[in-house]
């Protein structure tokens, strides 16, 4: 299948298959779409769990803030430092209820401590509030690697406005239906013609509620247009920044534009209630993702594995007698 680059092509695609000539129908289409594929496992929503980003330091309590890109856990593990320690500790943490890890955490100092053999231990964690919560506890400023799936972002949602050049001169040239110019930026790598921007106001005005680039004439000046609002002022304005963007694409689109095709489609024929082309998309859909799940299923292990790992129990405690 040729290659999807952004957000645009899809909506574009869809409209050529459909004979759909309404980009909202489409795109409210797309977001369905997205919706019912929030919890998808592509392997390139995993973490790296060895680089430096996704290494948690706990706090004082032991605790690990649960990452603001967290979709959902795979697996979580201590191999004694930023680096394998040669001599651990080394755990493993399968992910158990919030009910369970309380309950453990409760009794944590009865737990046998893990001695620093070769051996890897398998411990718990568990979303509670905002935090992660370990058995066994993790003392403050131990290091964790966290290996999950990241939350993505959807296509056309609105991005932040993005400062080009925090200041900038409006200067007008004289004449008739002369376009006013920007000068005295920091820069203009970023804009193209066409983009819109925003700046504050210093003792000049930029006009509009927002500006059209009509040309970049150097490293550090563009021509504009301004369309109704306020009019342009000469002098200094302030946080020139680029605004009217929308997200184009995202790590499911790339790796997995088949994907958003049959799931857009289906949500497509169902919104025209018609269920024997939906179900034939929602078949297509299924088939694309079982071959991304039959490669995901191998070498996964849930829970554990008995051969390579010791668990890391109390004395005496009924939920670890296996």
């Amino acid at each position: 299948m040729f290659v999807i680059p952004n957000a645009n092509t899809l909506l574009t695609y869809i409209k050529d298959f459909t004979g759909s000539s309404d980009d909202n129908e489409i795109k409210q289409c797309i977001f369905m779409a997205e919706l019912s594929m929030r919890n998808i496992e592509l392997p390139v929503l995993r973490s790296d769990p060895y680089d430096a980003d996704y290494i948690a330091t706990a706090d004082a309590q032991g605790r690990v803030p649960i990452p603001g890109d967290m979709n959902k856990p795979i697996l979580f593990f201590q191999q004694g430092g930023t680096t394998p320690s040669p001599t651990g500790p080394w755990i493993v943490y399968d992910r158990v209820g919030d009910r369970r890890i309380i309950a453990e955490t409760m009794i944590a100092q009865f737990y046998k401590n893990t001695p620093n053999a070769p051996t890897i231990y398998r411990g718990n964690f568990s979303e509670v509030g905002t935090n992660y919560e370990f058995t066994p506890p993790l003392g403050a400023g131990a290091e964790v690697n966290l290996y999950y799936y990241r939350a993505w972002p959807l296509l056309f949602a609105p991005l932040l406005d993005q400062t080009i050049s925090t200041t900038g001169t409006v200067f007008i040239p004289a004449g008739p239906s002369v376009n006013p110019q920007l000068v005295g930026m920091t820069q203009t790598a970023g804009l193209a013609p066409g983009d819109q921007i925003v700046a504050g106001n210093g003792t000049g005005v930029l006009g509009g509620p927002v500006a059209t680039v009509v040309s970049i004439d150097s490293a550090t000046s563009l021509t504009y247009s301004v369309v109704g609002g306020a009019a342009e002022s000469a002098g200094t304005v302030i946080n020139v920044s680029l605004t009217g963007k929308d997200v184009q694409n995202n790590q499911v689109l790339s790796s997995w534009p088949e994907g958003y095709v049959y799931a857009t489609l289906r949500e497509y024929y169902l919104k025209r209630h018609n269920e024997v082309d939906a179900a034939v998309y929602e078949g297509k859909f299924n088939q694309a993702w079982n071959v991304v799940e039959d490669q995901n299923n191998y070498g996964k292990w849930s829970g554990g594995t008995t051969k390579l790992t010791s668990v890391w129990q109390p004395r005496k405690y009924m939920n670890f007698n296996r």
